[in-house]
Protein backbone atom coordinates (compact mmCIF):
# COMPACT_ATOMS: atom_id res chain seq x y z
CA UNK A 1 0.00 0.00 0.00
CA UNK A 2 1.22 3.55 -1.23
CA UNK A 3 1.30 6.88 1.15
CA UNK A 4 -1.61 7.37 2.90
CA UNK A 5 -3.40 9.68 5.02
CA UNK A 6 -5.55 9.31 8.34
CA UNK A 7 -8.72 11.25 9.98
CA UNK A 8 -10.53 11.28 13.02
CA UNK A 9 -13.18 13.16 14.77
CA UNK A 10 -16.05 13.12 17.23
CA UNK A 11 -19.29 14.08 17.29
CA UNK A 12 -21.83 14.10 20.00
CA UNK A 13 -25.39 14.21 19.61
CA UNK A 14 -26.46 18.08 19.03
CA UNK A 15 -23.20 19.03 17.29
CA UNK A 16 -22.90 20.45 14.06
CA UNK A 17 -22.32 17.04 11.90
CA UNK A 18 -21.45 19.10 8.85
CA UNK A 19 -18.38 19.85 10.88
CA UNK A 20 -16.99 15.87 10.84
CA UNK A 21 -18.09 16.08 6.96
CA UNK A 22 -16.21 19.19 6.40
CA UNK A 23 -12.99 17.98 8.02
CA UNK A 24 -13.36 14.98 6.41
CA UNK A 25 -13.44 16.31 2.65
CA UNK A 26 -10.34 18.68 3.56
CA UNK A 27 -8.52 15.56 4.28
CA UNK A 28 -9.38 13.43 1.27
CA UNK A 29 -8.07 16.62 -0.54
CA UNK A 30 -5.02 16.93 1.29
CA UNK A 31 -4.80 13.34 0.65
CA UNK A 32 -5.79 13.76 -3.36
CA UNK A 33 -3.01 16.24 -3.92
CA UNK A 34 -0.69 14.13 -2.24
CA UNK A 35 -1.28 11.29 -4.35
CA UNK A 36 -1.82 13.08 -7.14
CA UNK A 37 -5.01 11.96 -8.50
CA UNK A 38 -6.14 13.50 -11.46
CA UNK A 39 -9.12 16.21 -11.07
CA UNK A 40 -12.31 12.91 -11.10
CA UNK A 41 -10.29 10.78 -8.94
CA UNK A 42 -10.17 13.58 -6.77
CA UNK A 43 -13.86 14.43 -6.96
CA UNK A 44 -14.94 10.95 -6.64
CA UNK A 45 -12.97 10.55 -3.39
CA UNK A 46 -14.91 13.40 -2.08
CA UNK A 47 -18.19 12.27 -2.87
CA UNK A 48 -17.31 8.90 -1.25
CA UNK A 49 -15.24 10.29 1.64
CA UNK A 50 -18.42 12.72 2.72
CA UNK A 51 -21.38 9.77 1.87
CA UNK A 52 -19.21 7.34 4.54
CA UNK A 53 -18.75 10.41 6.95
CA UNK A 54 -22.18 11.94 6.65
CA UNK A 55 -23.83 8.66 7.27
CA UNK A 56 -21.87 7.33 9.90
CA UNK A 57 -22.91 10.60 12.03
CA UNK A 58 -26.36 10.47 10.78
CA UNK A 59 -27.13 7.23 11.49
CA UNK A 60 -24.77 6.07 14.18
CA UNK A 61 -25.36 8.96 16.35
CA UNK A 62 -27.61 8.01 19.07
CA UNK A 63 -28.31 9.92 22.71
CA UNK A 64 -24.50 9.86 22.77
CA UNK A 65 -21.37 10.39 20.13
CA UNK A 66 -19.46 8.64 18.04
CA UNK A 67 -15.56 7.96 17.16
CA UNK A 68 -14.85 8.29 13.91
CA UNK A 69 -11.89 6.87 11.87
CA UNK A 70 -10.82 7.11 8.49
CA UNK A 71 -7.69 5.76 6.72
CA UNK A 72 -6.86 6.24 2.68
CA UNK A 73 -4.11 4.98 0.83
CA UNK A 74 -3.08 4.70 -2.79
CA UNK A 75 -2.92 1.02 -3.51
CA UNK A 76 -2.12 -0.43 -7.33
CA UNK A 77 -4.18 2.09 -9.28
CA UNK A 78 -6.83 2.07 -6.33
CA UNK A 79 -7.76 4.42 -3.37
CA UNK A 80 -8.34 1.89 -0.24
CA UNK A 81 -10.58 3.59 2.08
CA UNK A 82 -11.74 2.06 5.60
CA UNK A 83 -13.85 4.19 7.75
CA UNK A 84 -14.64 2.76 11.68
CA UNK A 85 -16.86 4.32 14.26
CA UNK A 86 -18.31 3.22 17.25
CA UNK A 87 -21.78 4.03 16.60
CA UNK A 88 -24.75 2.15 15.69
CA UNK A 89 -24.82 -0.04 13.70
CA UNK A 90 -25.82 0.89 10.62
CA UNK A 91 -24.62 -1.93 7.30
CA UNK A 92 -24.70 0.77 3.96
CA UNK A 93 -24.20 -2.37 1.89
CA UNK A 94 -27.81 -4.07 2.51
CA UNK A 95 -30.43 -2.92 0.00
CA UNK A 96 -32.90 -0.88 0.90
CA UNK A 97 -35.04 -0.39 -2.28
CA UNK A 98 -33.80 2.85 -3.88
CA UNK A 99 -35.96 5.17 -5.20
CA UNK A 100 -34.42 7.82 -6.31
CA UNK A 101 -33.55 11.02 -4.28
CA UNK A 102 -35.69 12.67 -1.81
CA UNK A 103 -37.40 15.68 -2.59
CA UNK A 104 -37.06 17.20 0.99
CA UNK A 105 -33.58 16.54 1.74
CA UNK A 106 -31.69 15.87 -1.55
CA UNK A 107 -30.72 12.29 0.33
CA UNK A 108 -30.65 8.76 -0.93
CA UNK A 109 -28.20 9.02 -3.60
CA UNK A 110 -24.71 9.06 -1.85
CA UNK A 111 -24.30 4.79 -1.88
CA UNK A 112 -25.68 4.14 -4.74
CA UNK A 113 -23.29 6.72 -6.20
CA UNK A 114 -20.36 4.83 -3.64
CA UNK A 115 -21.35 1.08 -4.68
CA UNK A 116 -21.35 1.95 -8.17
CA UNK A 117 -17.50 3.32 -7.93
CA UNK A 118 -16.19 1.30 -5.35
CA UNK A 119 -14.34 -2.61 -5.52
CA UNK A 120 -14.92 -4.79 -2.40
CA UNK A 121 -17.52 -2.29 -0.64
CA UNK A 122 -17.87 -4.64 2.59
CA UNK A 123 -18.93 -4.18 6.07
CA UNK A 124 -18.57 -5.75 9.60
CA UNK A 125 -19.17 -5.12 13.13
CA UNK A 126 -17.26 -6.40 15.79
CA UNK A 127 -16.77 -5.11 19.12
CA UNK A 128 -19.31 -2.24 19.12
CA UNK A 129 -17.53 -1.14 16.49
CA UNK A 130 -18.48 -0.76 12.36
CA UNK A 131 -15.99 -1.16 9.59
CA UNK A 132 -16.35 -0.18 5.99
CA UNK A 133 -13.84 -1.33 3.49
CA UNK A 134 -14.04 -0.34 -0.30
CA UNK A 135 -11.37 -0.02 -3.03
CA UNK A 136 -12.53 3.43 -5.50
CA UNK A 137 -11.51 2.90 -8.88
CA UNK A 138 -9.91 5.47 -10.20
CA UNK A 139 -10.33 5.41 -14.31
Amino acid sequence: MGAGKRFSARVSAGDDPAAASLAALAAAEDFASEAGLDAPGAARLAVVVDELVSNAVRHGVDDGSIAIELAMAVCGGEVSIVLEDDGVAFDPTQERGFRGPDPETGGGVGLALVKAWAKGFAYSRENGRNRIELRLRLA
